[in-house]
């Protein structure tokens, strides 16, 4: 995918890559989609999915304009498989049985190995380790009006809960929503024939204006883009079954 502010999105390599153990990249973004498979080692990421230990036959789904933080936690040097991935809905952790089977077919043919990562994936129940991981599920799914009244339910000072939300993902409790409205906000605009003031208005934006300027920030253009876009890419399908 390319957009004008190219350089602000990490470019993903698929197949077998092998990382220092100790290595740690800061929040960062990817403009399209992948899945990343743990064959050794073990890191955690931190992600609009939630904040996970990924181990060895864990597979992290990231959908497009994913936004996270990666550190290893382990000794060894961490071995992951990067793969395609072509959905923007189905993310966060999951796992398979046989990871070194993917590896293997991936080096095949990576279009083979995401049809088998398909029929293996098993969902894996989210847990709360934290209590800013429960606010990042109350972020996303918009269900707080006010981090004060959610840290004093959670009987914590907003300070804390700032502070704290910050060095777990990399980011403020506040731009944490905003971006996170953006991008539900960006799937919806791509994939559903709703006008724009409505989309808005559904991702709680206070007008179109907010939510253009939000999209932008978010994947480099404008929500008329992005829908004429997606207007094109059905009239292209279109014509092939024809």
């Amino acid at each position: 995918m390319t957009t004008p502010l190219s350089a602000e999105f990490r470019s993903i390599k698929f197949g077998v890559e092998t990382l220092a153990a100790g290595s740690a990249l800061p929040r960062h973004r990817h403009a399209a989609a992948y899945a990343t498979v743990v064959l050794a080692g073990s890191f955690e990421e931190a992600s609009f999915a939630g904040r996970f230990i990924a181990e060895p036959g864990d597979v992290l789904l990231h959908g497009a304009f994913d936004c996270h933080a990666n550190r290893a936690v382990s000794r060894r040097p961490l071995q992951i498989l990067r793969l395609p991935w072509d959905d923007n809905v189905v993310e966060g952790r999951f796992r398979v049985l046989d990871p070194d089977r993917l590896a293997a077919i991936a080096g095949r043919d990576p279009l083979e190995a995401l049809t088998q990562l398909r029929h293996d994936l098993v969902a894996v129940s989210p847990s709360d380790r934290h209590w800013s991981d429960r606010l990042a599920r109350a972020l996303r799914l918009d269900t707080v009006s006010a981090l004060q009244t959610w840290a004093e339910i959670e009987s914590l000072a907003p300070e804390t809960v700032s502070r704290g939300f910050r060095r777990a993902f990399g980011v403020s409790p506040k731009l944490f929503r905003l971006q996170s409205r953006a991008r539900r906000a960006w799937n919806s605009i791509v994939s559903s024939p709703a006008p724009l003031t409505t989309i808005a208005q559904e991702a709680q934006f206070s007008d179109l204006s907010h939510l253009t300027r939000s999209v932008v920030a978010l994947t480099g253009f404008p929500p008329s883009y992005w829908r004429r876009r997606a207007a094109g890419h059905e009239r292209l399908g279109q014509i092939h079954s024809s």
